[in-house]
């Protein structure tokens, strides 16, 4: 199983709530339309506030080639598109277990 984890801040002039609930809302929609998803949840950061980034996506796939055919998904390229707009900072770790 490959864990895929990538976090994000949210940009300055923003809403933070309203962000992350619309990050939210465009990575969940995936469920269902990218097959390979096996779970995911999208999840706001609530300690240290200015240290840590404020919102996550922790999603699973059955393996490798899962993950690769989410990262090319046409709705997925288009909700990070989105999401790219939202933020200004992006960390991302996957690993294998």
């Amino acid at each position: 199983m490959i864990t895929h984890v990538v976090s994000w801040t949210v940009r300055a002039d923003l809403d933070r709530a309203a962000t992350i609930s619309r990050i939210r809302e465009l990575l969940v929609g995936l469920v269902g339309v990218v097959d390979t998803i096996r779970s995911l949840e999208v999840v706001g950061n609530v300690a240290y506030p200015g240290k840590n980034q404020d919102v996550a996506v922790v999603a699973t796939f059955d393996d490798l080639a899962g993950l690769d055919a989410y990262v090319v998904h046409p709705d997925h390229q288009a909700a990070a598109a989105q999401i790219r707009e939202l933020v200004t900072g992006r960390a991302a770790i996957d690993w294998e277990s």
